[in-house]
C-alpha cells in the first residue's frame, strides 16, 4: 500500500491534534520536519488563529537552556456536522475541533424515516443549522455515517438490509455548500476515538461494533485501514461455526447469525411465536416489539434459553476477538455495543475472553476497552470524519 504523501501543514495540523499542548521543537523532533519549517507554518497557523500560544514551560528535565512555548488547537476556530442512520435510529451533531458536542438530536428510526431517509436527513441538517446561526461561517463540511458502504463514486450505498433504497447521496450535496464525506459508520467512530480521544487510542487499534449487524475497523499507523474493497471489516460474515446458519450473504456460519441485533431479535420473536419464553412473553405484548433490552432484561431475569443463546454469542464474539488478536495484534481493541454495557454480560464475555487469549498473554484483555454506548457516537465520529478529510488534510 502507497501511502499518499501529505504536506508539512497536514502533518503538523496531525501531530498538534493528537499531542497538543506541545512544543514547536518537540513537534520539529518527532515528524523530522525542519525547525525552520516548523516555525513559519505555526506562525501561519497562529496567523489564522487556527493554533494558539499558551505560554512558556519549564523543561521536564530541569536542562540549562530556552523554555519552551507550547501551542493548542483553537478548538472553536472550525466545526463540523455529523449524522449518522441506521434502523435503530438517525442522529444529529454539529461538534468544534476537538469532538465538544454544541448541539445535537436523536430520532427513533419508524418507517416514515426509512423511507424518506434523503429528505429527513436535509430537512434536520437545516434545522441545526438555523439554530446555530452564528457558527454556519465556521462549518467546513458534513459527515454521513452510513450503515454498510458507499461505492467509489459516492452515488449508492450499499447495505445488509435493503431497506435505504431512498438514500440518495448526491440530493444531499447538491443541496449543501459544503464539503461531504460519507463512511462506514463504525470507521467513522473509530475516526472519532483517533481524533477526539488521543488520550485513550494508540496509533494501531481495531474498533468492534455489535449492533443490528456487526463491523470491525482497523486503524493501522494513524490510518484507516481500507483494503481493496468493501469487503474489509465485515467480521461479521466470518465462519464461527462449519455448516451453521444459514445467513443472508449465502454462506452459513457466520458470526452475525449467533451475536448480531438482528438474529438475537429475530430467535426472541421465534420464542415468543412458539410460548417457549415466560420472561419475554411478560416484557412485551407481542413479538414485534421486542428489543436487544429485552433480551438483556430477559437473560439478566434469568431466562434459561434466552442466557443460552446469549452465551452462545459471548462465546462466538470471544473466538473472534481473540483470532483477531493472533492475525492483527492491536495494541488495542475498543469494543462497541448495547450488549456490552451490561455488566453481568460483560463479566461473562470477559471469563470467556481471558480463557480464549492464553496463547496471547494473561494480560491481553487490559487491551480491550469498552466503549460507552450512546447513541450519539456514530455522528461524532462522522464530525470527526470530515474534520480529518476537509480540515487536516485540506
Amino acid at each position: 500500500m502507497n501511502p499518499i504523501k501529505k504536506s508539512n501543514r497536514t502533518r503538523i495540523l496531525e501531530y498538534i491534534f493528537r499531542n497538543a499542548p506541545v512544543s514547536r521543537a518537540t513537534i520539529a523532533e518527532q515528524t523530522d520536519i525542519t525547525p525552520a519549517t516548523v516555525t513559519t507554518t505555526i506562525a501561519e497557523l497562529i496567523n489564522e488563529q487556527i493554533i494558539v500560544n499558551l505560554g512558556e514551560v519549564e523543561q521536564s528535565d530541569n536542562t540549562p537552556g530556552r523554555k519552551r512555548v507550547l501551542i493548542d488547537l483553537n478548538p472553536n476556530y472550525a466545526y463540523a456536522i455529523g449524522i449518522e442512520f441506521n434502523e435503530k435510529y438517525v442522529s444529529f451533531c454539529i461538534t468544534n475541533l476537538k469532538g465538544k458536542v454544541i448541539s445535537e438530536s436523536v430520532f427513533s428510526t419508524t418507517y416514515h424515516e426509512i423511507s424518506n431517509i434523503t429528505e429527513f436527513i436535509i430537512e434536520n441538517v437545516e434545522i441545526l443549522m438555523q439554530k446555530n446561526e452564528d457558527i454556519k461561517d465556521k462549518l467546513v463540511g458534513i459527515g454521513i455515517g452510513v450503515p454498510g458502504k458507499i461505492n467509489n463514486n459516492n452515488k449508492e450505498l450499499f447495505a445488509d438490509s435493503d431497506v435505504w433504497k431512498c438514500f440518495f447521496p448526491e440530493k444531499i450535496k447538491q443541496r449543501f455548500q459544503l464539503p461531504v464525506v460519507m463512511d462506514n459508520n463504525v470507521k467513522c467512530m473509530a475516526m472519532g476515538i483517533y481524533l477526539f480521544k488521543p488520550e485513550q487510542s494508540p496509533e494501531n487499534f481495531s474498533f468492534f461494533h455489535i449492533g443490528i449487524g456487526m463491523y470491525c475497523s482497523n486503524v493501522i499507523n494513524g490510518e484507516l485501514f481500507k483494503g481493496e474493497n468493501y469487503i474489509s471489516g465485515e467480521i461479521g460474515h466470518t465462519i464461527v461455526k462449519v455448516d451453521g446458519k444459514s445467513c443472508e450473504c449465502g454462506k452459513n456460519g457466520c458470526l452475525n447469525t449467533y451475536a448480531s441485533e438482528r438474529w438475537l431479535i429475530k430467535m426472541a420473536k421465534i420464542l415468543i411465536e412458539n410460548n417457549a419464553s415466560v420472561i419475554l412473553d411478560k416484557l412485551v405484548k407481542d413479538n414485534e416489539e421486542v428489543s436487544i433490552e429485552h433480551i438483556i432484561t430477559a437473560y439478566n431475569l434469568g431466562d434459561e434459553v434466552i442466557r443460552e443463546y446469549i452465551l452462545e454469542a459471548l462465546k462466538y464474539l470471544s473466538m473472534t476477538i481473540s483470532n483477531l488478536s493472533i492475525i492483527i495484534n492491536p495494541t488495542k481493541i475498543f469494543l462497541h455495543g448495547r450488549l456490552f454495557e451490561d455488566k453481568m454480560i460483560f463479566r461473562q464475555f470477559k471469563e470467556y475472553i481471558e480463557r480464549d487469549s492464553n496463547f496471547i498473554g494473561d494480560s491481553y484483555f487490559s487491551n480491550i476497552e469498552r466503549v460507552p454506548y450512546r447513541t450519539i457516537n456514530g455522528a461524532v465520529g462522522a464530525s470527526a470524519r470530515v474534520i480529518d478529510a476537509y480540515f487536516i488534510n485540506e
